[in-house]
């Protein structure tokens, strides 16, 4: 995923948590807001509480951008998104991962 995707300023970071709209699934949190730009921002947060490996956690976080950068296209919404995984989604099998991570975003899609 290109880096101008990436919501890295802590004041928007902040911003999201503070005011944005969240859902929630077994899997992944997520939180947004509408941003006045002409493209989405993500960031993905992995706590060390779902594994103290940060190979594990990497590779959570890569499956989910990967997701995204694959599925951005489809979005004319432009929001700034924190997607949060969860320990429950460490054992889901990639597809598995992949439905869930989509159900979550359609529910962000208002």
């Amino acid at each position: 995923m290109n880096k101008i995707f990436s919501l890295t300023a802590e004041e928007d970071f902040s911003l999201v948590i503070r005011r944005g709209r969240r859902a929630e699934n077994q899997f992944f949190r997520m939180s947004w807001i509408l941003n006045n730009l002409n493209l989405s921002r993500y960031a993905f947060v992995v706590p060390k509480s779902v594994d103290k490996r940060a190979t594990v956690r990497n590779r959570l976080r890569r499956m989910a951008k990967e997701w995204v950068r694959k599925n951005i296209q489809k979005r004319n919404i432009h929001q700034d998104m924190i997607i949060s995984i969860k320990k429950e989604s460490l054992n889901l099998p990639r597809n598995k991962f992949y439905e869930e991570l989509a159900k979550i975003f359609r529910n962000s899609a208002g």
